[in-house]
């Protein structure tokens, strides 16, 4: 017989219990995941037509590929209408989700650039949302802000960070490991 509530997870014999923060932050991982995932067949169909039009709209309509792109051209304009609609996207891109805009909105955050006032606490947690989805390059900047970040220093914290870049193929992940190693036997 089994008690508890209905809703209950039950684990296999063995298996640790499943914390239910992190099972919804997964799900809520996943249903985004999802999202971007049905938004860039488009974007992608549109980006190798050369369909400029059809990128804007796209990006008007809510395509955050179609903003995230946008906003790397308007950012890397000279006129400054452009460039502040393009930062405008880019953080539109990063509410909704899209790591790579979230790495970028985050790393200005952390280090109070581009205008960003410096909040190193809320750039770091913005890319590690970027880096949960399995961002690489937010993985290693997760883990640089970790290990030589003056606010954020964790040397554990950083290792466990670099494992992960490392697990998924970073030669440098496993260099600053290296590195770390080297730090802890002197």
């Amino acid at each position: 017989m089994v008690t508890g509530n209905a809703d209950a997870t039950v684990n296999p014999p063995g298996a640790a219990p499943v914390d239910p923060k992190v099972a919804a932050e997964m799900e809520k991982l996943k249903k985004i995941a999802d999202e971007l995932a049905a938004q860039k067949p488009a974007f992608d169909e549109a980006k190798m037509a050369g369909d400029v039009i059809r990128l804007e709209e796209l990006a008007d309509t809510g395509n955050v590929h179609a903003q995230y792109d946008r906003a790397v051209r308007r950012l890397a304009s000279e006129d400054y209408m452009l460039q502040q609609g393009g930062f405008e996207d880019m953080e539109s891109a990063s509410e909704a989700g899209l790591p790579e805009a979230q790495l970028w909105v985050g790393q200005r955050m952390a280090f109070g650039k581009d205008g960003y006032k410096l909040q190193p606490s809320s750039g770091l947690k913005l890319m590690e949302k970027a880096a949960a989805a399995g961002n690489l390059e937010a993985i290693l900047a997760v883990a640089g802000m970790y290990a030589q970040d003056a606010y954020m220093a964790d040397k554990t914290k950083a290792r466990e960070w670099y494992q992960r870049a490392a697990d998924k193929g970073s030669d440098e992940a496993r260099g600053w490991l290296d590195t770390l190693d080297g730090d802890s036997d002197s």
